[in-house]
């Protein structure tokens, strides 16, 4: 619920953690929901619960590029 994903750049959003990412993964979790799991340059992983019709809308698939937008209060310091 922290992690959304946009096809483009997003412009004069409040969430100032966006980052390329790559869908590594689809899965469907129920009839309502799928869990993307993507790729950062670095390596690292996220994952982003979104609606079915949220991925459906934007036509997401595994490989595609996307960005991520990450709310800064979501984030952890170790």
């Amino acid at each position: 619920r922290d992690v959304s994903v946009a096809l483009s750049r997003p412009v004069d959003s409040s969430i100032l953690n966006i980052l390329p990412a790559t869908v590594a993964a689809v899965h469907e979790e129920d009839a309502a929901s799928v869990m993307l799991r993507l790729t950062l340059p670095d390596g690292s992983a996220l994952l982003a619960r979104l609606t079915r019709r949220s991925v459906l809308a934007l036509g997401l698939q595994t490989g595609q590029t996307v960005f991520a937008q990450i709310k800064g209060a979501a984030l952890l310091r170790s």
